[in-house]
C-alpha cells in the first residue's frame, strides 16, 4: 500500500488496473477498514453508556413522578449525570470520533489514489496502532463479514477519477438519507417523552409545574441533551453531505464516456479531494447513526445506490477505450 502522508498529484491514468471494487479487499485494505471498525467499537460503548444511562434515569422519572417519592434525589442524581455526559464523556467521544475519521480517512485516500492532506487531518494514525486495532476486530464477525463483502459498488472499467466519484456519491448520498431518517426519528421521539412526562406529572398525578419539572424533566435533562446532540449533528452533517453529493452528482451528470485531458483530469482530482476534506469533517461529527437502524434499511438502500452507480458506470463506459 503506498504511505497515505505522501502529497503529490499522482494517479492512474485512464482506466485503473484494478477497480476501487476489487482493490477495497487488498488485504492492507482490509486491515485499515477494520482498525477502523474497532475503533468505531470503542465510541460505540462510550455512547451505549450515556444512552443507558440517561434512559434509566428518564424511566426513573417517570416512577417518581407518579409516586411522588425521590423528587430531590432523583433530580439531583438526573443533574449531575447531565454534566457528566454533557463534558467528560462528550469530550471523550469526540477523542474516539477523530480516531475512526482519521483511519476512514486513511483508507478512502490509499483506496482512491488521494494525496494526503496533512493541513485538514493532521497526521494519520502511526502503523503500529493501525496493527494494534485491527487484530482487535474479531475476525468472522458481523462487522468483518460487512467489510469482506465490500463497501463501494463496481466501478470496472471507469477511467480515473470518475471511479472516485462514483464511490463519493454513494457514500454521500446513502448516509445522508440515514441521518436525515434517524434525525427526525429522535426528534419524534423527544416530543412523545415530553408529552409522557406532561400527561404523567399534570394529569394523572395532578402535580405542579415545579414538582414535575423537578421529578421528570430534570431527571431526563441528558436523554434531552443527547436527543438534541443527535437531531442536531444529523441534519448538520446530513446538510453537509447533500451538499457535497450535489458537488459530485454534477460533475458525474456532464460526464462523458473515454480518455479525460490532462486539465480535466487535474480538475477532477481537485473536485475528489475537496470532497474528501468534506467527507472528513462530517466523519469528525460524534453523532451516529447507530447499527439497528442502518441494517433496518440497508437491504433497500444498497439496492437503490447500488443501481445509481450501475448506471453511472454504463455510462461511462459505453463506447469508451481503455
Amino acid at each position: 500500500m503506498s504511505d497515505p502522508t505522501t502529497n503529490n498529484e499522482t494517479g492512474p491514468r485512464g482506466v485503473p488496473e484494478q477497480a476501487i471494487h476489487d482493490r477495497q479487499l487488498d488485504p492492507d485494505m482490509l486491515r485499515l477498514q477494520r482498525a477502523a471498525a474497532a475503533s468505531h467499537q470503542h465510541g460505540q460503548v462510550v455512547e451505549a453508556v450515556r444512552v443507558s444511562v440517561a434512559l434509566a434515569l428518564a424511566l426513573g422519572g417517570i416512577v417518581v413522578t407518579l409516586t411522588g417519592h425521590g423528587r430531590t434525589v432523583w433530580s439531583v442524581v438526573g443533574f449531575l449525570w447531565f454534566l457528566i455526559s454533557a463534558i467528560p464523556l462528550r469530550h471523550l467521544a469526540v477523542s474516539t470520533a477523530w480516531q475512526g475519521a482519521l483511519l476512514q480517512e486513511m483508507f478512502d485516500t490509499a483506496l482512491f489514489h488521494l494525496p494526503w492532506r496533512s493541513t485538514v487531518a493532521r497526521e494519520p494514525v502511526p502503523d503500529p496502532d493501525v496493527s494494534r486495532l485491527a487484530r482487535k476486530l474479531k475476525i468472522g464477525s458481523e462487522k468483518d463479514r460487512r467489510i469482506v463483502a465490500g463497501w463501494y459498488d463496481p466501478t470496472g472499467g471507469v477511467h480515473h477519477p470518475f471511479d472516485v466519484l462514483i464511490a463519493q456519491e454513494q457514500n454521500l448520498a446513502w448516509d445522508a438519507r440515514l441521518r436525515r431518517r434517524y434525525g427526525c426519528l429522535i426528534f419524534c421521539l423527544a416530543v412523545i417523552w415530553s408529552f409522557i412526562g406532561l400527561l404523567a406529572g399534570m394529569v394523572i398525578t395532578e402535580a405542579t409545574v415545579t414538582d414535575t419539572l423537578l421529578s421528570f424533566f430534570v431527571p431526563s435533562l441528558a436523554a434531552y441533551q443527547l436527543a438534541l446532540e443527535i437531531w442536531y449533528g444529523q441534519q448538520r452533517v446530513a446538510a453537509e453531505r447533500e451538499l457535497l453529493a450535489v458537488i459530485v452528482a454534477t460533475e458525474l451528470r456532464n460526464a462523458r464516456p473515454g480518455p479525460i485531458t490532462d486539465t480535466d483530469w487535474h480538475q477532477l482530482r481537485v473536485v475528489a479531494r475537496d470532497v474528501q476534506d468534506g467527507v472528513l469533517r462530517t466523519r469528525l461529527d460524534v453523532s451516529r447513526v447507530p447499527d439497528w437502524f442502518y441494517k433496518r434499511y440497508r437491504t433497500n438502500d444498497e439496492r437503490d445506490f447500488a443501481d445509481t452507480a450501475e448506471g453511472h458506470r454504463r455510462q461511462l463506459t459505453e463506447g469508451s477505450a481503455t
